[in-house]
């Protein structure tokens, strides 16, 4: 008996051109915001402690972000301002942080959640009863995106 090896052939490797390079995105100019608060108050959980600023535009629109976290979780400072915040908020009855991740780029998840605890000390949001995760805007917040 013989025993041949079968020959399968090779595949032809496909050249490939290298990705074009891509100049980096236009960042958008730095806001200027003027801080008009500075504040503390507790993570959704309790386990932390928040550190938040609000601040204006030249517009007088309100902006949001967090500067501190006492428990260590990574978040993202940047400003997030009130009519980008009720935008993902519309329509909804009931909002989870969830919602507020596109209003950061890329960034630590934690910072929808931090942000959901700052606009509950504020006012502007309230847990649904009998819901742990769940968020209603309140007759305040309604009033400011107004």
């Amino acid at each position: 008996m013989s025993t041949k090896a079968k020959v399968v052939p090779a595949k032809k490797s496909i050249a490939t051109k290298p990705a074009p390079i891509k100049p980096p995105k236009e960042q958008p100019p730095e806001l200027s915001i003027k801080v008009i608060k500075s504040a503390e108050t507790t993570s959704l959980t309790g386990t932390g402690v928040l550190g938040y600023e609000i601040g204006t535009d030249e517009a007088g629109e309100t902006h949001y972000r967090i500067t501190a976290n006492n428990a260590g979780g990574f978040f993202s400072g940047e400003w997030v301002s009130w009519p980008a915040i009720y935008g993902v908020c519309n329509g909804h009855t009931q909002i989870t942080s969830i919602l507020f991740r596109a209003l950061f780029k890329g960034k630590s998840v934690n910072t929808a959640g931090f942000l959901m605890a700052v606009l509950q000390q504020e006012g502007l949001v309230q847990r649904v009863p009998g819901k742990t995760r769940l968020y209603a805007l309140t007759e305040a917040g309604r009033k400011k995106a107004a």
